[in-house]
């Protein structure tokens, strides 16, 4: 069964439309934009800016389904949940809550998870761990909890970085209590605790919703672990460790599944990861430590390859962009002086964001990497991905939400 059919029937989602990115990485959470053809050229000053916001700090990612766009930020002491017009940016309704939260590192204390739109209802993590469903017409609250003290949620260096996961009856979230509520699953229709697993800590990775050789599973890293959970009643299904991470030093790039296989990759010395699951037995092809290193993006998988972001966002030198054999973990390039960044797959172009701010189109395969076009569009620091729907691209910088046209 091709991999879109089947999440949108195991994640409920049959109503999903190619003008649909209702949750990070997008519809297929893969990061892969599947809509109408983008160009392949820009103009000289590049592409057409449709509208712009101005609006509060945060890395949480936009997202855009049943024609309104979401967008969580942080005005002084709030957090602002927007809900706009994708077409102008005409704001339909705004909800506010008061937040407190400060950054261990003292950067950005703005939201870091990306909301996720779902039958009529958006479902909100906000770094300080309130959780929040709102009705997507009218902005009204339908529920509330609070992970960080409902739960002693270890997350605090930080924040609660992990973005809601939704599968056809819960939201599960990487909560990190010690003490039974390492991973937690709400009803998606009052909140109430469905079940809750693990006493691990939590990493900043977003769980994912896969199958693996035939069973349907949650896919997550802990601080301690690698998982393969049932969706159903968090039960582990295998279990593979981790090197252990600090609060300060978490692993934050989502797991990807590939032909019942697993690459997991990430800073803070986890490496890279190939494990193939047969009867609920994990086995590791191979781990090495240099690789592919992503630090807070997502690794992309075509073709038997991965490419991505190798390194931390900050350290000397900076990430170089690579692209690794899978079968093996052999870099078959590196791009050095790119700084760090987020990726979409489009057809066969990649559209790159840089922490910069800067937007770029390229074309990457095992061979080479050339970047075609590139134009700078927010300022600096930007963590988040762009929300891409029939060709227009929505993405937050700083302090300013920009939509741009693609086609």
């Amino acid at each position: 069964m091709p991999k879109c059919l089947f999440l949108a029937l195991a994640l409920g989602c049959g109503t999903l439309h190619a003008s649909d990115w209702p949750h990070l990485l997008g519809p297929t959470r893969d990061a892969v934009y599947t809509g109408p053809a983008l160009a392949d050229k820009w103009p000289a000053d590049g592409p057409r800016v449709v509208w712009k916001l101005d609006i509060g700090e945060g890395y949480s990612s936009p997202v855009l389904a049943e024609g309104r766009l979401i967008q969580c930020h942080r005005l002084e002491e709030q957090l602002h949940v927007e809900c706009l017009n994708p077409a102008t940016g005409t704001r339909h309704w705004t909800f506010k809550h008061d937040m407190k939260f400060r950054d261990g590192a003292f950067f950005d204390h703005g939201p870091r998870p990306t909301p996720a739109i779902r039958d009529g209802k958006v479902y909100v993590h906000n770094t300080d761990g309130y959780l929040v469903c709102l009705d997507l017409q009218t902005g009204a609250k339908i529920w509330s909890r609070q992970t960080k003290s409902e739960f002693k949620s270890s997350a605090t260096w930080h924040g609660c970085v992990v973005s809601p996961l939704l599968s056809d009856t819960a939201l599960i979230l990487n909560v990190g209590s010690t003490n039974g509520g390492g991973i937690v699953a709400f009803a998606l229709d009052d909140g109430r605790t469905l079940w809750q697993a693990t006493d691990e800590k939590a990493s900043a990775s977003t769980p994912v919703l896969e199958r693996v050789a035939g069973k349907e599973q949650v896919i997550l890293v802990t601080r301690e672990a690698l998982h393969g959970l049932d969706p159903a009643t968090g039960k582990d299904f295998w279990r593979v460790p981790t090197r252990k991470q600090s609060s300060g030093n978490v692993y934050a790039s989502s797991p990807v599944v590939f032909d019942d296989k697993i690459f997991l990759s990430g800073w803070y010395r986890l490496g890279a990861m190939l494990l193939e699951v047969t009867n609920d037995q994990p086995r590791k092809i191979w781990h090495l430590d240099d690789a592919l290193s992503t630090h807070y993006n997502f690794a992309l998988v075509r073709d038997g390859y991965a490419y991505g972001f190798h390194g931390h966002a900050w350290e000397q030198g900076g990430p170089t962009l690579r692209c690794i054999d899978l079968r093996s973990g052999k870099v078959m390039w590196e791009e050095p002086k790119l700084g760090s960044g987020t990726i979409i797959r489009a057809g066969d172009q990649f559209v790159i964001l840089s922490d910069t701010g800067e937007l770029q189109l390229a074309v990457g395969t095992p061979k080479e990497f050339k970047i075609k076009q590139r134009v700078q569009l927010v300022g600096r620091p930007t963590r988040s991905y762009p929300a891409i729907a029939d060709g227009l691209a929505y993405i937050k910088g700083p302090k300013q939400l920009v939509c741009v046209d693609l086609r």
